[in-house]
């Protein structure tokens, strides 16, 4: 506190002696007058030893009149008073009609020697002309009696000069004043020879650039400062607030702005000066806002503002000192300081709480405050009482400097030694979550087996079979699980990299290594989409030395990164020999990469700003690995326009080739090739007949029967024709990719139905196979390890054959449940039919021979007969019912007899049962029932509709939730649940009837949907 005391106490100690120092003639009461009875008697030792004269003491004032320099001023001696100059001329002087008041000085100068001899005039208010021994040498404005011809300037300080005659100067000075408090000749006139004046105010001119120009500069440093960053808002306001300070400065004193504007009148003038404070001392707010955002309040902010934007409205906008009189001026003039003064003062309250609190670096802002407000204060003096601040810009320009140049070294030290100390403590916790990373990503593979090795193993059934639904969502856990193991793997690389643990088996590798990444990957892209992937990569280029996983995980990384970055345009990849390297670029016309995150763009877990996808790994294993393989990799980009990712493999040389970069000798097999094994078919679907050759060797001896077609087009031809049971698809084939033939696959075969395994050269968890699932169960990275690819197809045979159980159960259950229920209802109906009519009965006995004709082929057919089948059930139940309740029960049919169609045994039956007992028969009238079976575009629309009592709305909303227990409606509605794309809708209003509608896929799809 007593240092913070102590540096108040020096800076206002400063700024009072630099003031009176620039003003010691205002407080030298009795020092001796150059000027006495106007006459100034200058001697050759005052002009030798005081370059410039001050011409204080009492002048001859003319009051009330201007007297043309032509004239003799013995003529007004009786007008003659004696006047001090400086001072005001208010009780000497007498507006007239028009509110003028007018005055002429005079003043005869006598100089030892001839010779040229100027004046610095510094401020004679308002307008002046200046006559010496009769010339005019110099004027601002119009002195004048009369407003027509009296005009003002702002500039009220400049130099005259003139040769003496007969070693006297006559000076004779105009004066007129039309609304200001004060006037006169104000400050003091200097006298000297015309080189010592020139070197006066060329000094006072510098100065005032100095200070001014340095201001401006300073703020600009600190403006470009913060556009670099952005990040630090006082930089932004302080740049702001030292940059309008300079131009302040350069409103005043030498006025040196509006001397390269000498077009600007008065009243602008005037507006800009008092303007531009209101915008100092916000910037000023918003600074110390900035810095110490904790000691104001938003409040308080909203508040300044409103004060500072109305006196800029006031005072800079509406120009409200034009057309007043005396009175109206000095009452702005008040008004002005009172709302300027209370933010200064709020700012300096802030600084004192800043102290009190002990704020680090918080002395080097009270210097700049300090001395800002002993600034404020001087220039308030100045405003009211038209004193000079000679040297005090200059002050208080050396004080901002020092001040927040200390500053700025106090937290760049500051800054230097927090970075250097996190440094350290970074680098440590790098070591330590390397280490962390290894060591859960080593333990996190342990139960990540044990989850996928429990999934897969419900997923084959070997516990029994699940129900479908139980099925798919393990299913779903088994992906999930899988998708993160691969993530662990990735740490696991990432980690292990830093360790300096990552194992490579370099080989020559071809270069068509390269295309065939890349068309597999464009098999994937739309060919009509925004984005065209071109490879401009010849395959006769030499081999590089490199292991062919890891090279391909490289360009896959990159190409993936510039796939997720670009929204519209190309990516091409391409290739070049540069001395012993393979140099590949990848190009893209993506979002690009802001230049300031360039540098950590390989870092592990970086991404860019603003980006949610990913991890941040990609990039950072594709550097790891081309290091580790002996290369270099390098990106450049334009921010919007894309970028070029360029890395380097070393390449092979004649030792470095084995017996696998061989050529292959092409293989022609006749396809479609057929082998007869075991009950279980594969079908195999590749157009490189060597790889077909290479699956059927390993299929072959392991006994399975297999199909192999070397295009799409065959394989849906086989799908058609033939019983299959898995298929391998090459995603990478001429006419259907194999993309396209997954998706057409699952248009008929779902995932449990059919299983599908995919041969890709990308990597196998790359998050662009995820992301374009098309529907396969696996994949397999080429080339193929046999033992790799038998373990996945037993595999998902054992699934396929899970969920083939799991359903055939669940069928089996559902016709249990209802099988009492109808046959209880049916007897009934004939025992009550046997008392009446004997022939009605026997034909009642042979419909319910059909029943269980119907039933006991349920166990025999796998619970699917065909549509025809059931309407048979269907027709024999509704002839019962309808001898039972005779008129009361109406049946329509309209059914189209061509559909052939296999739907779930008794799925039908029981839902006319519940139409006629729940809705027909609970009606006195009783009602309709109405029966259709029609063909609606690619689908079968099955309808059953009644005009019975209908569902009260709470209960619809019960079954089609699932949560009834109305058997009758119940099993049939999840038996057909459990057909693939079929739907079902139930509307029913109470009173009115109930409508049971259900779309089945038609004759070709059904066809294929259960073996």
């Amino acid at each position: 506190m007593k240092r913070n005391i102590s540096l108040i106490t020096v800076i206002i100690t400063l700024f009072t002696i630099v003031f009176y120092l620039g003003n010691q003639n205002f407080f030298h009461i009795e020092h001796k007058s150059v000027v006495q009875d106007g006459i100034a008697t200058i001697d050759i030792g005052q002009l030798e030893k005081r370059s410039i004269i001050k011409l204080d003491g009492e002048w001859a004032f003319y009051p009330n009149v201007l007297i043309p320099p032509s004239r003799e001023m013995r003529e007004f001696e009786q007008q003659r008073a004696a006047l001090n100059v400086p001072s005001k001329w208010n009780s000497f002087v007498e507006p007239n009609e028009e509110g003028l008041s007018v005055g002429t000085y005079h003043l005869l100068v006598e100089v030892p020697v001839e010779g040229q001899y100027g004046l610095y005039i510094r401020t004679i208010r308002q307008a002046n002309r200046i006559f010496i021994n009769g010339e005019e040498v110099g004027a601002r404005g119009n002195p004048s009696p009369t407003l027509e011809t009296f005009r003002v300037e702002n500039a009220d300080k400049y130099t005259v000069y003139s040769v003496s005659e007969n070693k006297q100067l006559d000076i004779v000075i105009h004066v007129a004043n039309y609304n200001y408090s004060k006037a006169g000749i104000l400050f003091q006139v200097e006298f000297g020879t015309k080189s010592a004046i020139e070197n006066h105010y060329n000094k006072k001119l510098l100065l005032d650039a100095l200070v001014s120009i340095g201001y401006m500069i300073f703020g600009l440093i600190y403006l470009i400062s913060y556009n670099q960053n952005r990040k630090r808002k006082e930089e932004l306001f302080f740049g702001l607030f030292i940059l309008l300070l300079g131009l302040y400065m350069s409103f005043i004193n030498q006025k040196i702005f509006f001397q390269f504007m000498p077009s600007l009148g008065v009243s602008e003038q005037i507006r800009l000066q008092l303007g531009i404070i209101p915008l100092v001392a916000a910037s000023l707010t918003y600074f110390v806002h900035a810095m110490y955002p904790e000691f104001i309040k938003k409040r308080a902010i909203i508040r300044i503002n409103v004060l500072l934007g109305t006196v800029f409205f006031i005072y800079a906008i509406t120009d409200p000192f034009s057309n007043n009189g005396t009175g109206a001026i000095v009452l702005l003039q008040l008004i002005y300081v009172s709302a300027i003064i209370p933010v200064v003062l709020y700012n300096l309250f802030v600084l004192f709480r800043v102290l009190m609190k002990k704020v680090e670096g918080a002395h080097y802002i009270l210097i700049f405050l300090v001395s800002l407000c002993c600034y404020s204060i001087l220039m308030v003096v100045k405003f009211l009482f038209d004193l000079p601040m000679n040297y005090s810009e200059l002050l208080l320009f050396v004080l901002v400097l020092y001040s927040f140049a200390s500053l700025l070294s106090f937290r760049a030290n500051a800054s230097f030694s927090k970075t250097q100390k996190l440094s350290e403590e970074l680098y440590v916790n790098s070591q330590l979550k390397d280490e962390f990373l290894i060591k859960t990503s080593q333990e996190l593979q342990a139960p990540l087996n044990r989850i996928l090795n429990v999934s897969k193993s419900l997923m084959e059934g070997t516990k029994g079979p699940l129900k479908r639904e139980q099925q798919e969502n393990i299913i779903s856990i088994h992906s999930d699980t899988q998708r993160l193991g691969f993530l662990v793997e990735d740490l696991l690389f990432s980690s292990n990299h830093m360790a300096g643990e990552v194992s490579v088996a370099p080989r020559a590798v071809p270069i068509a290594v390269i295309n065939e990444v890349i068309n597999e990957i464009q098999s994937l892209l739309s060919n009509h989409g925004p984005i065209r992937l071109i490879s401009a990569v010849d395959d006769s280029l030499p081999a590089m030395y490199t292991d062919e996983l890891r090279f391909k995980q490289v360009l896959y990384n990159l190409l993936y990164n510039s796939l997720q970055h670009t929204a519209e345009g190309h990516i091409e990849v391409t290739a070049e020999v540069r001395g012993e390297h393979m140099v590949i670029q990848v190009s893209d016309t993506g979002s690009g990469i802001p230049p300031q995150e360039l540098e950590y763009i390989f870092d592990s877990f970086y991404r860019v700003k603003n980006e949610r996808r990913g991890f941040g790994l990609g990039l950072s294993i594709a550097k790891n690995i081309v290091e580790k393989l002996n290369g270099q990799i390098d990106v450049t980009s334009i921010f919007g326009v894309g970028s070029v990712f360029t890395f380097t493999m070393p390449l092979a040389r004649i030792d470095e080739f084995t017996d696998s970069t061989t050529d292959n000798t092409l293989h022609s097999l006749q396809l479609p090739l057929f082998y007869k094994g075991n009950e279980q078919t594969i079908l195999v679907v590749d157009d490189d007949h060597v790889s077909i050759k290479q699956l059927a060797d390993a299929l072959t001896q392991s006994g399975y029967t297999f199909i192999a077609v070397d295009n799409g087009y065959d394989a849906l031809e086989v799908l058609n024709t033939h019983k299959v049971d898995c298929m391998l698809i090459d995603y990478m084939m001429s006419g259907i990719s194999g993309y396209e033939l997954c998706k057409k696959v699952r248009k008929y075969h779902d995932i449990l139905e059919l299983p599908i395994i995919v041969l890709t050269s990308i990597m196998q968890h790359s998050d662009l196979m995820l992301s374009l699932h098309s529907g396969a169960n696996d994949y397999l990275l080429k080339p193929i390890v046999s033992e790799d690819l038998l373990v996945r197809i037993r595999s998902l045979l054992a699934v396929r054959q899970s969920s083939i159980d799991a359903i055939e159960e669940e069928m089996n259950y559902l016709y249990a449940q209802v099988t009492p229920h109808f046959v209880y209802n049916t007897l009934n109906t004939i025992i009550a039919l046997s008392y009446k009519d004997i022939k009605s009965t026997r034909r009642a006995l042979y419909y319910l021979s059909t029943y269980f004709r119907a039933k006991l082929n349920v166990h025999y057919r796998n619970s699917m007969v065909s549509i025809s089948e059931e309407i048979e059930l269907v027709k024999a139940y509704l002839y019962i019912e309808k001898m039972r309740l005779d008129d009361r029960l109406t049946v329509i049919y309209d059914i189209d007899e061509l559909i052939d169609i296999q739907i779930p045994a008794l799925s039908l039956q029981p839902l006319v049962e519940n139409a006629v007992f729940h809705g027909i028969s609970k009606k006195k009238e009783g009602g309709t029932v109405e029966i259709s079976i029609k063909r609606d575009g690619q689908l079968i629309r099955i309808k059953i509709d009644d005009n019975g009592v209908g569902i009260p709305n709470d209960k619809l909303q019960q079954i089609v939730g699932g949560d009834h227990s109305r058997i009758g409606l119940k099993n049939p509605l999840k038996k057909f649940k459990l057909i693939k794309s079929a739907s079902l809708r139930l509307y029913s209003e109470e009173g009115k009837g109930t409508t049971v509608i259900i779309l089945l896929p038609g004759d070709e799809r059904s066809e294929h949907s259960h073996h």
